[in-house]
């Protein structure tokens, strides 16, 4: 009995120190999606934090690959709760040593840090034919960009006068031509001498044609003044001359 006594006496210091919360990480909880994967794919990293203590738990969960930080996560855990928490990771060729840690909290864990678990990042597999493909066309596009703006430019400098004249007589033109049209008053005390059939039809004529021609004048000013219709309305035009002289030789070497 004496020795009982004794034992229970010894073990009073013991258990009057502070024990670690029982809180953290269980062992091996730490997994990812793909041990083995190539450089590009995008791994997710996961673990879960469990909370036995009395009070609620809080700080940063920190993941870590080869004692490098890759990402973190900040969490409140409440007292007999459990969280799974997860980062997504695009590592580079290589081996990787995985592993999370509990940060920013003044509470004494049983285990503040998972072990780590190995995985393998192979090379990247190389390009299918259709990548490849694009890969040169983007190539070319980006070197001939600068190219294809010194012959825009040169281009619109040299068209843009013809444009600002052609804007300039169609409005002398449609004015002109709204003057004329008007017709002139009638001077009181004369009378009016009936115009034969012939005369008559000529006039009207000649009115209609007048009509139309500053109808038609004035869309293609319409045109010349809207940059954005101006110059693919001239593309659309020079395409449409060629393809027509290339179907006049073909005919004539046929």
């Amino acid at each position: 009995m004496r020795y009982f006594v004794l034992l229970v006496l010894l073990a009073l210091p013991t258990c009057a120190l502070a024990a670690p919360l029982p809180a953290g990480f269980p062992s091996q909880t730490i997994w990812v999606s793909k041990t083995s994967a190539a450089e590009g794919e995008t791994l997710v990293i996961s673990t879960v934090v469990f909370n036995s203590a009395t009070e609620a738990l809080s700080g940063t969960l920190v993941f870590t690959a080869n004692d490098t930080r890759i990402g973190a996560r900040e969490f409140e855990l409440p007292s007999g709760e459990s969280q799974v928490h997860s980062i997504e990771w695009k590592p580079r060729q290589g081996e990787y040593q995985l592993a999370a840690r509990i940060e920013g909290t003044s509470a004494e864990l049983s285990q503040g840090e998972t072990p780590s678990v190995l995985i393998t990042v192979a090379a990247p597999p190389p390009p299918s034919v259709a990548q490849q493909t694009m890969s040169q066309v983007a190539q070319i596009a980006s070197s001939s960009v600068p190219f294809v703006r010194e012959i825009t430019t040169t281009i619109f400098d040299a068209i843009e006068p013809y444009r600002q004249n052609g804007i300039e007589r169609l409005e002398e033109y449609l004015a002109s031509s709204h003057g004329e049209s008007e017709p002139p008053g009638a001077v009181a005390g004369t009378s009016t001498v009936n115009i034969a059939g012939f005369e008559e039809m000529q006039k009207k004529t000649g009115d209609v044609l007048s009509s139309l021609a500053r109808t038609v004048a004035a869309g293609v000013l319409f045109i010349f003044k809207n940059i954005a219709l101006f110059y693919p309305a001239l593309a659309l035009l020079v395409l449409g001359t060629l393809y027509v002289l290339a179907r006049r030789i073909r005919r004539q070497s046929d």
